[in-house]
C-alpha cells in the first residue's frame, strides 16, 4: 500500500479478517460468561478477554513493515526495528523478509515466505517480477522471492527504492558498520497484557 509518494507500507491483506474475527469469538466468549454466571462471571472474564483480544492485535493487526526516505521500519508484535538505508547490506527472503545489517539481521513478522504448497506449485513465471539482485550468480532465487508471497512484494519494493537512492547518489556508501540501527520494544503493550492476565487471576481467587 502506497501512503504518499514517500512513504509505503506493507501489512497482509488478512490482518483485519483475522483480528476482527478473533475478537467476535472473544465476544461471543464473554457473552457465554454472562448468560452463564451473569454480570459476577462477566466482570472475572473481562481482564482475560481483554487479553486476548489485545494480544490478538500485537500478533495479527500491528506487524508490517514501512518504507520512507530514512530507511526500513520493521514493526513487529513485541518490537519495532528503524533501518537506515545506508546501514543496509543485504535483503533475504528465504523463511521471511530479513534485513541484513553488519550487526543485526532485522526478520519481517508481516513478510513471510509463500508456504510449503505454494512454492511446489510455482512456476518459472512466477519470477517475472523478480528484482535483478534478487538472483544468485547462476540465475536460482530463493523460495521466497516466488510469485506475490509478503516476502516478495516487499523485498522487491525495498531493492527497488535502495538502488533508486544508490543510483541517485542519495545514498552515502561504505558506512554501514557506523550506522546504528534503533529498536523500540513494545512495553506498553507487554506490560498491559500481562496487567490484565494478573488481574484475571486474582478475581478468579476472589470471585
Amino acid at each position: 500500500m502506497r501512503d504518499d509518494d514517500e512513504t509505503w507500507t506493507f501489512r497482509p491483506r488478512s490482518a483485519a479478517w483475522i483480528t476482527g474475527g478473533t475478537w467476535l469469538v472473544v465476544a461471543g466468549f464473554a457473552g457465554a460468561a454472562v448468560a452463564e454466571g451473569g454480570a459476577g462471571a462477566l466482570l472475572r472474564a473481562v481482564p482475560f478477554t481483554a487479553a486476548a483480544a489485545l494480544v490478538t492485535w500485537l500478533l495479527a493487526y500491528l506487524p508490517h513493515v514501512r518504507l520512507d526516505d530514512e530507511g526500513i521500519h520493521v514493526v513487529n508484535p513485541f518490537v519495532t526495528h528503524h533501518v537506515p538505508w545506508e546501514a543496509l547490506i543485504e535483503i533475504r527472503t528465504r523463511f521471511t523478509c530479513t534485513f541484513v545489517t553488519p550487526g543485526r539481521k532485522v526478520e519481517a513478522f508481516a513478510a513471510p515466505g509463500p508456504g510449503r504448497h505454494a512454492a511446489t506449485r510455482a512456476a518459472s513465471v512466477d519470477l517475472r517480477h523478480a528484482h535483478a539482485t534478487a538472483f544468485d550468480p547462476a540465475r536460482s532465487v530463493s523460495i521466497g522471492e516466488i510469485g506475490h508471497s509478503p516476502s516478495a512484494v516487499v523485498a522487491t519494493e525495498a531493492r527497488r527504492r535502495w538502488e533508486r537512492l544508490v543510483e541517485g547518489g542519495e545514498l552515502e556508501l561504505g558506512v554501514a558498520d557506523e550506522v546504528p540501527v534503533r529498536r523500540e520494544l513494545h512495553t506498553t503493550g507487554l506490560v498491559t497484557v500481562v496487567a490484565l492476565v494478573a488481574l484475571g487471576a486474582v478475581l478468579q481467587l476472589v470471585g
